[in-house]
């Protein structure tokens, strides 16, 4: 049985992991046009794992769960090792509702990431949160290269029409929010600019980003020696 979220956990950020069960779900359905349906899920597969890594290298004042896209996907084996809780019925905004409502009510303040940004570290997380126990009232958010966002993190409450009123997964996705966000007329904080994979191309990126980083976390080094047979440098 999913563990329900508890109200001791006041003092806490809630992290929700945004996952589908690939057994259940189309996963990466951009990146299988690229590199085929077997080597998406197999980056998928890999990206879930590094995602569980940076899960459990978190400090304890950030409690993460997996927010599961499928009901039934709650029991699947790949979920166990972490705390997790359905996402709830509707589009991704009222998604994001559900779950962003749902941390705030059992926690200090609400995280939301997913799985495409692997290369994800714990001091990344850590700066949000940190930032967040400053300015209880404020919201956090990491922009994303294609023009979306990473990271969405805040201490208030967001109407749910603003969550649905953005149109995800185009270039504007995170103007559209901001320009919402602004009506509530409080500090909005940015991360550092980071990638998300959705195309092939951007297994190069993402090679380069983990060659790069001083230190990978174990399923990291997993993913970049995937990607240094898959997406090799030009």
């Amino acid at each position: 049985m999913p563990i329900e979220l508890d109200a001791s956990s006041l003092g806490q950020v809630g992290l929700g992991i945004f996952a589908k069960t690939a057994q259940l779900s189309s996963v990466k359905t951009r990146l299988a046009a690229s590199i085929g349906k077997d080597e998406a899920e197999q980056f998928y597969h890999l990206s879930i794992l590094a995602i569980e890594d940076l899960a459990r290298a978190l400090p304890s004042a950030i409690q993460p769960y997996w927010a599961i896209a499928e009901e039934h996907g709650l029991s699947y084996a790949q979920w166990q090792n972490l705390p997790r809780f359905w996402t709830g019925d509707g589009g991704l905004g009222a998604r994001f509702h559900q779950v962003y409502t749902k941390l705030l009510q059992s926690h200090a303040a609400a995280m939301l990431i997913g799985t495409d940004s692997p290369q994800l570290t714990p001091a990344l997380l850590e700066d949000a949160q940190m930032y967040l126990k400053q300015n209880p009232k404020s919201i956090v958010i990491g922009p994303c290269s294609d023009g979306g966002f990473y990271l969405f993190a805040g201490g208030v409450e967001i109407p749910q029409a603003y969550w649905n009123a953005v149109a995800y997964s185009e270039s504007s996705t995170l103007q559209q929010l901001i320009a919402l966000l602004e009506k509530l007329e409080v500090k909005i904080h940015y991360l550092p600019e980071q990638q998300d994979v959705d195309e092939g191309e951007d297994l190069h990126m993402l090679r380069s980003t983990l060659s790069s980083q001083p230190q990978l976390l174990s399923a990291q080094k997993q993913l970049l020696s995937w990607l240094n047979r898959t997406a090799p440098a030009a």
